[in-house]
């Protein structure tokens, strides 16, 4: 049979905001044919081809999410093109990205636990079948309509090789593994790192790995590559004060620069993360008075810091939801004249209230 040019119509409606995208813009549109709505990802074939992309190697993202179809993966509904843009059509998730939801909170420990192991879940089965995803950041996280964590945007993937490795020069800046710097070659292991970098943002903030970059003065290229494979960036003990060491540990193992001491599969980070039980429900909250609180079924513990005459006072508030009632916590309540042992304090506290 011989093939056939088909027509795909659709009305964009509006975009969904990712300034961590190199090539692409999402954006919700109606499909004209089907009268649905669906998530469009739209790639510039000009920005491919400068970059040196091979544009029909580009379908094989649509390939590789048709053929990884699993719950915790993006469906593909279809490919298509035009003259300027290579068009993937996926189905909308009202809730939108991980990326969108940080941008406007902190997440309880018990979140990131719980969007890890599903996103992981669907990473885990792309690595059975022998790929990588090599885009692993919170923009290509979704949360499907019933609360699920859904990872997408396979245009960086590749299939691995017999000897477990795969060509790919490209990546975001911010999620730049070690392995990239001295090589083209990815594995597993990269995956990984860049898991580590998603478990970091989750638990520290979305704009942490910016603001860090900041702090260390990094501007030039060559200035993340000498930070990344020396450890130094991102920093590996800057953590709030309610992020469980366990989880801490994880995140340092993913990140380790030394691929023998990497995790080495995602089922065994899924087991450690499963073995997580302190701290599941403080959330940070950063106001002027920067706010830790622990929410139950019948209380809420909240813990904010004031600053007033260069002395920091932590106060601890126990409010009863029931009752309607609010009493100090005295015990808990400190005053601290540097400001370095303020997250030393916070940890003890919370320590000891969980």
């Amino acid at each position: 049979m011989a093939s056939v040019c088909a027509n795909i119509k659709f009305e964009p409606i509006r975009t969904i905001g990712n300034d961590e995208g190199k090539n692409s813009q999402v954006f919700v549109a109606r499909d004209l044919q089907l009268n649905t709505e669906l998530f469009i990802k739209g790639i510039s074939k000009k920005k491919l081809e400068k970059e040196g992309v091979d544009i029909e190697d580009y379908f094989l993202e649509a390939r590789l999410l048709y053929e990884g179809k699993h719950s915790h993966i993006a469906e593909i509904q279809y490919a298509s093109e035009d003259e300027e843009n290579i068009y993937l059509a996926m189905p909308v998730y009202k809730n939108g990205s991980l990326s969108a939801m940080m941008d406007n909170r902190f997440l309880t420990v018990r979140e990131i636990i719980k969007y890890s192991l599903d996103f992981l879940s669907g990473l885990a089965y792309i690595h059975s079948k022998r790929m990588i995803h090599l885009d692993i950041k919170p923009t290509n996280v979704l949360i499907d309509n019933t609360g699920k964590a859904i990872l997408t945007d396979f245009g960086l993937s590749r299939f691995l090789d017999e000897n477990g490795f795969a060509e790919q020069r490209f990546n975001y800046r911010w999620i730049v593994d070690p392995e990239l710097i001295q090589s083209t070659s990815r594995s597993i292991e990269s995956d990984i790192y860049q898991v580590g970098l998603l478990l970091y943002r989750m638990c520290n903030g979305n704009n942490i790995l910016k603001q860090q970059a900041v702090h260390l003065g990094l501007r030039t290229a060559e200035d993340f590559k000498n930070s990344i494979i020396t450890s130094k960036y991102p920093i590996r003990k800057s953590y709030l004060p309610h992020i469980p060491i366990k989880l801490q540990r994880i995140i340092e193992k993913c990140l380790n620069v030394d691929l023998s001491m990497r995790y080495s599969n995602v089922i065994d980070i899924m087991n450690d993360l499963s073995n997580i039980e302190e701290c599941l429900d403080w959330i940070y909250t950063p106001t002027n008075k920067e706010v830790y609180t622990k929410m139950d079924r019948n209380f809420r513990i909240s813990i904010s810091i004031e600053n007033k005459n260069n002395k920091y006072y932590i106060v601890c508030i126990k409010e009863n939801l029931v009752g309607n009632t609010k009493r100090k916590m005295n015990n808990y309540c400190k005053t601290v004249t540097d400001k370095k042992d303020i997250c030393k304090e916070l940890k003890n506290i919370i320590k000891e209230i969980n």
